[in-house]
């Protein structure tokens, strides 16, 4: 899913002086394989279908980003999109990641994400990035602990108001454990439109506040906590989002897309990251040629991962993970 936020904030007139996101993982990426004597392979394959782009490696490497433009490729794979990606496969995977597009042609961003996606997984397991100085926690989507004690119940208090940045399924389950949620969608009335007939009508959704990205800055700027869907990423909003964050006790990454390595998002005022790690490379590449469903494929087939900024389970006011005192 594609974010509805791109092209609707306000850009910064400020020159950075920073590198984005993207070209600090690459550097990130590229000391990682030196110190463990990691050579990628080569790009394979690119899948793309509606609503996700994804990329295979010859050394078995995947990854996969949301990508809003697949209709038009699948529609006519002879287009200039389509060619330009024929033209990559067999390129060293290492390369591709360290190309800059001045550009910023949306395709060829999230091209390059999913290969940063796709290098990362081999340093996105728990005691890797616990020894990198993260405090990390991995689950399989059934486990008995995740069914007790739902993972953003541990990261979100009950007093909080939380706004979403973006979609993605299954967002409104957040409600559970806060006190508001407020989720900017320039598509809402499609995605959580309800109607209910009974004795009298009633409009919904019922207990999740909708808004348009218009009203971003005032809903950014009131809550306790935000998430920013990866799409953000894909889509080239993301430091625009960032820069309407100004009083919130956490924000959050959340989504398939952020499955990259977290130095970058970190450093950018991330505090935590929630989203999966490919480690069933033959069960990826099925469920993304056959699946219509790719963000539950990922979260039933895969290992789901909750990184938190800290290497000691804390957040930046030096409160303790998690919120509720569930030992993890």
């Amino acid at each position: 899913m594609i974010s509805p936020l791109a092209g609707a904030l306000p850009h910064s007139t400020q020159t950075r002086q920073i590198p984005s996101v993207p070209e600090a993982t690459f550097s990130r990426l590229r000391q990682l394989c030196d110190e463990h004597h990691i050579l990628p392979g080569n790009l394979d394959r690119i899948y793309i279908k509606p609503g996700w782009l994804a990329i295979t490696g010859t050394k078995e490497e995947c990854g996969v980003v949301p990508f809003q433009g697949g209709r038009k490729i699948i529609g006519d794979d002879n287009s200039p999109e389509g060619r330009y990606l024929a033209s990559l496969i067999g390129m060293p995977l290492m390369v591709l990641a360290g190309i800059r597009d001045p550009a910023a042609i949306p395709f060829r961003r999230s091209l390059k994400l999913a290969i940063l996606s796709a290098l990362s997984q081999p340093f996105l397991g728990c005691p890797g990035i616990r020894r990198q100085g993260w405090h990390a926690e991995c689950w399989r989507a059934g486990d008995a602990f995740v069914q007790e004690y739902p993972v953003l119940g541990q990261v979100i208090r009950p007093d909080d108001t939380v706004a979403v940045a973006g979609y993605s399924p299954g967002v409104g389950r957040i409600r559970e454990f806060c006190r508001e949620l407020h989720i900017i969608d320039s598509r809402a009335d499609e995605r959580f439109g309800m109607l209910s007939i009974g004795r009298d009508r009633v409009y919904g959704p019922k207990n999740i506040r909708v808004h348009d990205p218009c009203e971003i800055a005032e809903i950014l700027g009131n809550a306790d906590v935000i998430m920013i869907s990866s799409s953000a990423l894909a889509d080239g909003s993301f430091e625009e989002i960032m820069g309407q964050i100004k009083n919130a006790r956490l924000t959050g990454l959340f989504g398939p897309g952020a499955s990259i390595v977290p130095d970058a998002f970190f450093s950018r005022g991330i505090d935590f990251i929630q989203s999966c790690r490919i480690v069933d490379s033959l069960k990826f590449v099925d469920d993304i040629a056959n699946d219509a469903d790719v963000e539950t494929a990922l979260r039933r087939s895969q290992k789901q991962f909750l990184l938190v900024k800290g290497n000691n389970g804390t957040d930046k006011n030096g409160l303790l993970w998690p919120a509720h005192g569930q030992v993890w």
